[in-house]
């Protein structure tokens, strides 16, 4: 026997696409034929939700619920979770398998049915009521009782060792008691004992009798021809045994050529369900191995761009700390230098016994006292020799005070 195993999630995207196979098939009938496919779905027992809230760009997910290949008899369990009314399921009466709506006891579609009952039962009666008495003595709110499993075999074309494996796969022990046929009772008032009447000709004309020639010498030859061709069977009924035979011997051929068929489709089936079992499982294993590589690419890229963003920022700080530095630095020379006060001396020629110039004792530069004495404006006209102690004067015009005082710092 051909298996596969499956874990919970290959069982769940196997449920899926089952679903999906079913919906699109009972769909495309509902429309060739023109009748309701949600109703069909309900009849079939095809239960379909939603995976979950659907989003934008979301596919809506459709999971079929795993049924049996034909109905099987009332196990003496019930089910909580499930809907807790009955259905009338060719006559067997069991347990409504779809789920509940809410807090109610029953699903929609039986809820409906309990709503239009006068005592607010549903059609077929409860779980609880099938419970309460025997198997084979449930009798429903319209005084209807359960059919004899054994019909429905012969509907179905059942054997008991069939419905034993089937309801194995589900866990389920079938009571000996639904294999054994009920005692036929005809319905109707008894049958009068009829008086015998005497049996009539064949209706139509009699049949001619074939002429018997009597030859002197030969009667007993000819009463032994007679009997014997009286003892062979009718041509007639020779030929209907022949064909009913034939027919059987067709029949058989038939039904055995159409079992290794959908032997052989099931076999088929199985095989495909596997291989898009296994190529889902390992499509499924590429996507996570891809996803976990990503992952790991993505991570590796933030951990450089964050050191590299780092030691940009290392290098921009040590910078700018550098730059704080060095204009600390010159502001405090400047502060310094206009903390320092100049002084001037006067120095050079004489006229009258005064001094004409005048120099500074911290750069040298050498003034005109005139212009100073009257304007109090400094104009260099050279600059001061300390070794000879005597005025240098610039060939060149001095443009300013400060430009003297920058050469001087450069020097």
């Amino acid at each position: 026997m051909f298996s596969v195993e499956m874990n919970a999630n290959m069982s769940v995207m196997m449920s899926r696409m089952m679903s999906e196979v079913a919906g699109n098939v009972v769909a495309m009938c509902a429309e060739k034929y023109g009748f309701s496919a949600d109703e069909a779905m309900r009849d079939l027992d095809i239960r379909v939700t939603n995976g979950g809230k659907k989003g934008r760009g979301e596919k809506k997910v459709k999971v079929a619920r795993v049924k049996a290949l034909f109905p099987l008899p009332f196990n003496g369990i019930h089910s909580e979770m499930c809907c807790q009314a009955l259905r009338q399921n060719n006559g067997l009466y069991t347990q409504c398998q779809d789920a509940r709506k809410g807090e109610n006891s029953y699903c929609k579609s039986c809820q409906k049915l309990a709503d239009k009952s006068e005592d607010g039962i549903p059609e077929y009666g409860t779980i609880a009521q099938r419970m309460a008495v025997g198997p084979f003595e449930y009798t429903d709110p319209k005084g209807r009782k359960p059919t004899a499993y054994t019909k429905v075999m012969n509907k179905y074309k059942l054997t008991q060792e069939q419905v034993v494996e089937e309801a194995g796969k589900f866990g389920i022990t079938i009571n000996e008691e639904h294999f054994v046929a009920p005692a036929e009772t005809k319905r109707g008032r008894p049958a009068q004992p009829k008086e015998a009447k005497e049996p009539k000709g064949a209706k139509g004309r009699p049949k001619k009798t074939k002429k018997v020639i009597q030859i002197d010498g030969d009667d007993d030859d000819l009463f032994a021809s007679l009997v014997a061709s009286a003892s062979e069977p009718d041509e007639a009924e020779v030929d209907a045994e022949k064909e009913a035979e034939k027919a059987a011997k067709k029949l058989a051929l038939e039904q055995e050529k159409q079992a290794k068929k959908l032997a052989l489709e099931q076999e088929k089936a199985e095989k495909k369900a596997a291989l898009e079992a296994k190529k889902l499982a390992l499509e499924q294993e590429k996507a996570e191995k891809k996803a976990a590589l990503e992952a790991e690419k993505e991570a590796k890229k933030t951990a450089l761009e964050a050191e590299k963003a780092a030691k940009i920022a290392a290098k921009e700080a040590e910078k700018l700390a550098k730059e704080q530095e060095k204009a600390a630095k010159k502001t405090t020379k400047k502060v310094e230098e206009s903390e320092e006060e100049e002084t001037f001396k006067k120095c050079g020629d004489k006229v009258d016994g005064k001094s004409k110039y005048i120099r500074s004792e911290q750069s040298g530069i050498v003034y005109d006292l005139d212009i100073y004495t009257n304007t109090e404006e400094l104009v260099p006209v050279g600059k001061w020799d300390a070794v000879n102690k005597q005025i240098k004067f610039s060939k060149v015009e001095i443009e300013s005070d400060e430009e003297l005082e920058e050469e001087e710092v450069d020097e």
